[in-house]
């Protein structure tokens, strides 16, 4: 048997006869010979498959994707800049796609720290000027007597008008909290309702 480049070439079958010419050829012990050799070289061709296959398995194995790992470095590095809220990254993500720069570079531009400042400065401005009447106007205020005690204004007669947002259901509890404050007539009054008596 000869082996040529991964091809196997198997000797011939050379005939065996005695000397009145009769085939005494081992037939059957050719024929396993061949068996097993062609067993053994299935075995090897399974095994080299398997091993192809596992080499194209192992880069995808290896590590994550560039893009996936370029993500968490950005937003490890917005985190360490002080860059948290949704719009401070939404910038960010704006200049890195209209501009093409690494992080570090986005960063460090001192047109992009001023945009930031700005948008910073904006979201301040724009909080200190809902409070200026005092705390924020939250749904739990909302639902408490003194909310709606503090929004009720005095009328043309003396007695107090309730805004009309008010829930009704927190009119007997604004008239409990202000059981004994009367009004200059005594009389409590809510907007567009009659006269109490």
């Amino acid at each position: 048997m000869e082996k040529e480049n991964d091809e196997v070439v198997l000797d011939d079958i050379v005939e065996i006869h005695d000397d009145e010419g009769n085939d005494t050829t081992d037939w059957k012990a050719e024929a396993l010979k061949r068996h097993g050799i062609a067993k053994r070289f299935k075995t090897k061709f399974e095994k080299s498959k398997e091993v192809k296959a596992e080499a194209k398995l192992e880069p995808e194995k290896k590590s994550k994707p560039d893009e996936e790992l370029l993500k968490r470095l950005d937003n490890l590095a917005l985190k360490s800049s002080g860059i948290k809220e949704a719009d401070e990254v939404e910038l960010f993500n704006k200049w890195k796609t209209d501009t093409g720069r690494d992080t570090e570079g986005i960063l460090d531009s001192s047109i992009f720290k001023a945009e930031l400042e700005g948008l910073r400065t904006g979201k301040a401005n724009q909080t200190a000027t809902s409070n200026i009447k005092g705390e924020p106007e939250t749904s739990a205020a909302k639902s408490e007597p003194d909310y709606w005690i503090s929004k009720a204004t005095k009328g043309p007669d003396g007695n107090l008008l309730f805004p009309e947002e008010m829930p009704k259901e927190l009119y007997t509890k604004v008239l409990d909290k202000m059981e004994g404050e009367k009004t200059g007539t005594g009389e409590l009054r809510f907007y567009n309702s009659p006269k109490v008596n």
